[in-house]
């Protein structure tokens, strides 16, 4: 399992949301790594690590009795934990059908405990481009190789043990 979490200023986020913005096609409601031809994909990537961002992609192997709603549990804890040094404010998740929106909810509630100052929200990923730049990094982390190497300088990788 692959859970990357991006930071970046105010003053980024509004700059990378229109450079990422830039990057549909007609008719096109979002990017989708998985779904870009090739080219695509090298132009999105070259896009997202140019950003100046700070990216973790936290890497867990489930073991054989780890239930995927543990590991995502483990994972939402581990970015929560990388979330407090950097005094983030605002972060928002990829959709979750609600049932695991709730869950996510309460994980996080735990993690940050209440006087924490962060507001946080799961969103549709057409809403927020952000959402493409995660999801492209977690993408080239998971094919390796050339397209990693795109954006590597600029990802911490964390292995998780269950």
């Amino acid at each position: 399992m692959l859970f990357g979490l991006m930071t970046a200023s105010t003053a980024e986020v509004i700059r990378a949301r229109r450079e990422l913005r830039a990057l549909l096609m007609p008719g096109q409601r979002r990017v989708h790594t998985a779904k870009e031809s090739p080219r695509r994909r090298r132009q999105l990537l070259d896009v997202v690590g140019g950003l100046d961002v700070a990216t973790v992609v936290f890497r867990l192997r489930r073991s054989a009795g780890m239930h995927r709603i543990d590991s995502r549990a483990l994972t939402l804890e581990s970015a929560c934990a990388a979330l407090k040094p950097n005094a983030v404010t605002n972060w928002v998740l990829d959709d979750q059908e609600p049932v695991q929106a709730a869950r996510d909810r309460r994980t996080i509630d735990r993690a940050i405990g209440a006087d924490a100052d962060l507001s946080y929200d799961h969103r549709p990923s057409h809403d927020e481009p952000m959402l493409w730049a995660v999801d492209a990094i977690v993408w080239a982390v998971g094919a390796g190789g050339p397209m990693f190497d795109r954006i590597r300088p600029g990802v911490e990788l964390v292995d998780l043990r269950p």
